[in-house]
């Protein structure tokens, strides 16, 4: 009986640990915001990988906003470390109320996945 027992328990913490490895990033945990960039948001981030480079998108709207808002991406490796440096800051190539697409390539194949970096001036 507590042989059964033990191993049900085994087996539901085992299932709960394999999950957990296996989760996907949120949005939020895939984002950083420096400053007060709170009028952009985050519809979807995806990414593939072409030719062993990744290809990052993210699908974003502009709230109303007066401030210039900028974006770079930053690339990460298997082993969780930033490879490839920072990149130089881009505008938002969007508007007040407009929506669109942000579009980066990583510069070598040891990017696994990225983070998008967002900044208002």
């Amino acid at each position: 009986m507590l042989t059964k027992s033990f191993l049900k328990l085994c087996l539901v913490f085992t299932v709960v640990l394999i999950s957990a490895c296996n989760s996907t990033p949120t949005i939020d945990e895939m984002t950083v915001r420096m400053r007060n960039t709170e009028e952009v948001k985050i519809l979807d981030m995806r990414s593939i990988k072409v030719n062993s480079l990744l290809k990052a998108e993210a699908t974003i709207v502009v709230k109303s906003t007066k401030k210039a808002i900028s974006y770079r991406f930053m690339w990460i490796d298997k082993n969780a470390f930033q490879v490839y440096g920072d990149e130089a800051w881009k505008p938002l190539p969007v508007g007040s109320g407009q929506s669109g697409v942000l579009f980066g390539i990583a510069p070598g194949p040891a990017a696994e996945t990225f983070r998008l970096e967002l900044s208002s001036d």
